[in-house]
């Protein structure tokens, strides 16, 4: 995904990308192809890009294992800046991409891949009340009963059930 900038005057300008997960390094569970819409605005020697980043992947859930698909869309918005532009208070800032003074065009795989790759929840979950699986018998709590013998005391909890049956025998 690589827009040219050679020669760009001032104005804005609609660019749009739609490639292959795997073209920017993604891996075999995001499905079909990432499409990227936006504009960018060119002020000076500065470049402002805003776009809109649209993706389909497929997980597991972290409780019960059931295939989850996810399709939706991210916003992206990047500042370019020349090397000789002004440098006040961007030291610190996020998404500021320096560019080289003779730089005729930018790649956006890097920034599109991280921010898809950023969006990726930490816990992936099929459903908020998803029972998972039981540690025992491996059933799927949400569509079978647990097949245990005995319902298994979590070994956290052993003593507090151990005093519970001491004390259900003095009385």
């Amino acid at each position: 995904m690589e827009i040219d900038i050679a020669g760009v005057g001032d104005g804005e300008y609609a660019f749009a990308f739609d490639v292959p997960a795997s073209a920017i390094n993604l891996d075999e569970s995001f499905l079909g192809n990432v499409k990227v819409e936006g504009t960018l605005r060119k002020v000076s020697s500065q470049f402002f890009l805003t776009s809109t980043i649209t993706r389909t992947y497929v997980r597991e859930c972290d409780r019960c294992l059931a295939e989850i698909r996810v399709e939706g869309s991210i916003p992206l918005t990047v500042y370019y800046r020349t090397e000789f532009g002004d440098r006040r208070g961007l030291e610190d800032e996020d998404n500021v991409v320096t560019l080289e003074p003779d730089q005729e065009s930018i790649v956006l795989d890097d920034e599109v891949r991280d921010a898809i790759l950023l969006d990726l929840p930490a816990k992936m979950l099929c459903r908020e009340e998803c029972k998972g699986l039981c540690p025992g018998c491996g059933a799927d709590l949400n569509n079978d009963a647990c097949r245990c013998e005995t319902p298994a005391i979590d070994p956290r909890w052993e003593k507090l059930a151990e005093m519970l049956k001491k004390n259900g025998d003095q009385e």
